[in-house]
């Protein structure tokens, strides 16, 4: 695929809901995306609780968003071992599509706690993010 400008959405996916497809709908459109990678987890090292089994949830992703133009539901956190990093994601898209635009997609409450994620600062530096209001969290609320 040739570069252009991708989305990145991460996340656990334990389920994928509507309000994840509606996301992924409204940045395909509203940030003219030639691609959105939707990235599930893999061993997330900010989660607490158990997260389902890797392989059922990318299952769930490819029903949940599998029909969406533009969509590419991305396996490589869930095959890289050890803990994954967004940045280590971004840097791999780098290589893979020099040239391209990343917008990254986060939650309002994945932003609250940003300056926590691995190497922050140079992510912000690499890719432009994007953040959505949840419900209860909105980019308003961050301190």
């Amino acid at each position: 695929m040739t570069a252009g400008r991708i989305g990145l959405f991460g996340g656990a996916f334990d389920p994928p809901h509507k309000a994840h497809r509606a996301l992924i709908e409204a940045a395909l459109h509203t940030l003219r995306l030639d691609r959105l990678h939707v990235l599930p987890t893999g061993r997330a090292w900010h989660k607490s609780r158990t997260l389902s089994d890797a392989a059922h949830r990318l299952a769930m992703c490819r029903l949940a968003f599998g029909d969406l133009p533009g969509v590419v539901v991305d396996r490589r956190e869930v095959d890289r071992p050890g803990s994954t990093y967004t940045i280590d994601t971004v840097e791999q898209l780098i290589r893979e599509q020099p040239g391209a635009r990343l917008f990254l997609l986060i939650g309002a409450d994945q932003y609250r706690a940003f300056t926590t994620w691995r190497r922050w600062q140079e992510l912000l530096g690499l890719v432009t993010l994007v953040v959505a209001d949840r419900p209860g969290t909105s980019v308003g609320d961050a301190d």
